[in-house]
């Protein structure tokens, strides 16, 4: 089964990774930011120029999040995965689709969230958690908005999609999830 998990910034994405990982320990939970992490740390060569762009913060090319995102699920084959906020251009989203394509259970979640909500969780994580990608969240919005609706569009086409309330409590989120995963 693949699980994927779409949504802007703040949406309680992670958080309902989490809650399904309890409710299923066996899943596997895939998140771009991690997979780059462990790869930039990995001392390869590749693994330099990752760390090298994620230091000045630059976006890291599809090609190369797609390659390190296909290393990892072909190593993961026959595993539970959840895949946390990927994609986010449709050139990812074209990607996934053929990388997925054999799976037999896929289905994607879209957190929909008011933008003011958005911005009250991103501040309150930035407090908590001192996240240094928080304090630019105007600007991570406005660039997720740029992509969302063709890649939105495209998933509906190619995915069982199914938009999540997500300005609701994570618990009440949570059981919706679980409700629509029953029937995989």
């Amino acid at each position: 089964m693949v699980i994927i998990f779409i949504g802007p910034p703040g949406s309680g994405k992670g958080t309902q990774a989490h809650l399904l990982k309890e409710h299923l320990p066996n899943l596997i939970i895939l998140t771009v930011s991690s997979l780059l992490l462990e790869k930039s740390s990995d001392g390869s060569i590749f693994g330099n120029q990752i760390k090298e762009k994620m230091d000045k913060g630059e976006l890291i090319d599809d090609n190369v999040v797609n390659q390190i995102l296909i290393d990892k699920f072909n190593a993961l084959k026959g595993e539970d995965i959840l895949i946390d906020g990927y994609p986010r251009s449709l050139k990812q989203a074209e990607f996934l689709a053929k990388l997925i394509h054999e799976e037999k259970s896929k289905i994607v979640f879209n957190f929909n969230v008011e933008k003011n909500v958005l911005k009250e969780r991103i501040l309150k994580r930035s407090q908590i958690e001192s996240r240094k990608d928080d304090s630019v969240f105007d600007k991570r919005f406005e660039i997720y908005q740029e992509t969302y609706n063709e890649i939105l569009n495209f998933v509906d086409l190619k995915f069982n999609l199914i938009n999540i309330e997500a300005n609701n409590s994570p618990e009440s989120i949570s059981t919706e999830i679980k409700g629509f995963l029953k029937g995989l």
